[in-house]
């Protein structure tokens, strides 16, 4: 196969079935209704530029969607045999997106314990000159001890307003 050839997709009777009801479904999800529509057309024999110019999508995702498909096609034959009720979720589970790592927190747990413990002392037991926390002093006391090198004061009260909600009620 050439390195721009795209790979071939040949669908059975039940994925073409469950594919079409994808794209025509009102209630289907719109990435499933396209990543569907990508499948049937490739399926027709259409090429990854002629599927790009009659739907609008950039070729790499064409590309990212055929090939994950025709990937699992060992998996779908074996599900089409051995389960074909579970075809349906299967054909979801490939046309679904990869799950993301999320961004790494910015906060260790244990900063955030040493932040939340900080705000429930009374700044004059600890050498203070006032008697309340607000939320700036608060800041600046954490960021002086050398808890954290900088904290906003709106991720701070959202520190301290999830310990709020977190504690026993009295």
């Amino acid at each position: 196969m050439a390195k721009n050839q795209a790979v071939v997709i040949k669908l059975s009777e039940s994925q073409e079935k469950i594919l079409k009801q994808m794209v025509a479904g009102s209630h289907s999800p719109l990435h499933f209704k396209q990543r569907a529509e990508i499948i049937l057309l490739a399926n027709q024999g259409n090429s990854n530029n002629e599927i790009e110019r009659m739907m609008g999508i950039h070729g790499e995702t064409i590309t990212k969607w055929r090939n994950r498909y025709a990937g699992s096609e060992q998996e779908l034959s074996l599900t089409e045999s051995e389960n074909p009720r579970k075809l349906r979720s299967v054909i979801e589970k490939i046309l679904s997106d990869d799950p993301r790592r999320g961004r790494t927190p910015t906060f260790t747990d244990e900063q955030v314990a040493c932040i939340i413990a900080l705000s429930l002392q009374k700044p004059d037991e600890v050498g203070l000159p006032f008697s309340h926390w607000s939320l700036s002093s608060l800041r600046d006391e954490v960021v002086n001890r050398g808890i954290v090198p900088y904290i906003s004061i709106s991720q701070l009260h959202s520190f301290l307003k999830g310990a709020r909600s977190k504690a026993p009620s009295s």
